[in-house]
């Protein structure tokens, strides 16, 4: 194993051995650092969308708003588009 992974491995052991101190019991802390684990990955998925809705909408995005016959705005984002396809779908279908 690389440095890093040993390094993330020893935190995660004294994770382990802190929540085990806290619960009194192996099972209980393990199901513990699953979910801190699975919160940890949210977090993270949540930051990469952040990210990706910062970017500029796609040609597809883009191609289909006009297809709907929605006004583009110059710099238009992709949470913006997705948001934009979403309320021209919607309106469609009043």
């Amino acid at each position: 194993m690389n440095q890093n992974m040993m390094a993330n491995v020893d935190k995660y052991l004294e994770l382990f051995q802190e929540i085990r101190q806290k619960v009194g019991d192996d099972i209980v802390a393990r199901t513990v650092m699953q979910e801190v684990a699975k919160d940890r990955r949210m977090d993270e998925i949540r930051e990469e969308r952040e990210l990706r809705n910062g970017e500029p909408a796609t040609a597809k995005q883009l191609q289909y708003l006009k297809k709907l016959g929605v006004e583009l705005a110059p710099g238009l984002t992709k949470k913006q588009a997705s948001l934009l396809i979403d309320n021209a779908l919607a309106a469609e279908e009043e």
